[in-house]
């Protein structure tokens, strides 16, 4: 089965119907084709590109959606800090250098990120041998090349595919976090409260936001604010946390949370907090992760700046915008800074 990237929601099978495929993992939705690295990004077609830029631009105004790369300092669940180094070249010129996990600050999680871990599949069926051969594995030459001598591994599934395509598409933000102080339930970010698909609906409905193919979701847990007004200390204390002591608020991974992330069939979906989902991820098999990245190919983005996001959004009164967002260039990435900007 393969789909026309131009077709409609409308018309695109629900996840409740996705045919099984022999040889392909149950709710798997590898329709874009035998050697497709872009998933939902192939519905950013040309039109709904034009047709987003023309509906949406309309004043020029630009948000960055980008956290500082020293953002969070200490990085959480103990990845590497940001380093970065002035070199001079003499008098009046420098040059400077970087160093950075790519998922300690704003990221896209690429399609090399995680894989189903029943079948242990990533996106449209590539394997961990393609992305990072065992060197003891004399199976490993046949899977790549020699390139003087050494083994050139597959860029298969690397978010070089991403930046040569680019992300350009309808934003939607719903600000769940000040829409539930607004309805007098407000919740703390920095604990494992379940998002639920009925507070995205309502969220939605309070803004007047209808869905569109395509649209590249963004929701604000208001886990930057929360973090960005903790001391130093605190800031210090919570990297040092173990992995199962952190507790985030995000999206239920529950069966109708899935129904609508699939059912509306959104490009992609970022979030300000650290996993998109709510953490801990109490089951690795039922995650959002496992479903969106490897069975359908839907990008996920963690620690977006969504803050001035938001105050500009209200300041309008909308929430649709343009979302412009070119990956890095890195030959089989597994995640990258998004570079992403919202044009109004």
């Amino acid at each position: 089965m393969r789909l026309d990237p131009n077709g409609d929601a409308s018309s695109f099978p629900k996840r409740a119907h996705l045919p099984h495929i022999a040889g392909t993992p149950p709710d798997s939705a590898w329709f874009w084709g035998g050697h497709d690295e872009l998933g939902r990004l192939n519905l950013l077609t040309p039109s709904r590109r034009r047709k987003a830029t023309q509906e949406n631009v309309l004043t020029g105004r630009t948000v960055s959606l980008n956290l500082p790369l020293n953002i969070p300092h200490p990085p959480l669940f103990g990845r590497k800090p940001f380093e970065h180094q002035i070199t001079s070249l003499g008098p009046g010129a420098f040059d400077d250098s970087v160093g950075y996990n790519t998922q300690s600050s704003s990221q896209w999680d690429g399609f090399r990120h995680f894989a189903d871990p029943k079948s242990g599949y990533f996106y449209n069926g590539a394997t961990s041998q393609e992305i990072l051969p065992d060197p003891d594995d004399t199976d490993a030459e046949a899977e790549g090349s020699k390139d003087g001598g050494e083994l050139t591994v597959s860029r298969t599934l690397g978010t070089d595919a991403w930046a040569k395509h680019g992300i350009v598409g309808r934003g939607v933000l719903l600000d769940v976090y000040a829409w539930a102080e607004e309805q007098g339930r407000p919740f703390d970010p920095f604990t494992a409260y379940n998002i639920s698909v009925l507070d995205l609906q309502a969220c939605a409905k309070a803004y007047s936001i209808n869905f569109q193919t395509g649209d590249i979701l963004l929701i604000r847990t208001g886990w930057t604010q929360t973090y960005l007004s903790l001391s130093s200390t605190h800031r210090v204390t919570r990297a040092q946390l173990p992995l199962d002591q952190h507790a985030y608020a995000g999206l239920s991974a529950s069966p109708e949370m899935k129904d609508f992330l699939y059912d509306n069939y959104f490009a992609a979906a970022a979030s300000d907090n650290p996993s998109l989902e709510t953490w801990p991820v109490r089951d690795v098999e039922g995650s959002l992760h496992a479903s969106m990245l490897s069975l359908w190919g839907m990008p996920i983005g963690k620690f977006w700046d969504l803050d001035g996001l938001s105050e500009h959004c209200r300041g309008v009164g909308r929430w649709t915008f343009l979302i412009t967002s070119c990956p890095s260039n890195v030959e089989g990435g597994v995640a990258s800074l998004p570079n992403a900007l919202a044009m109004f």
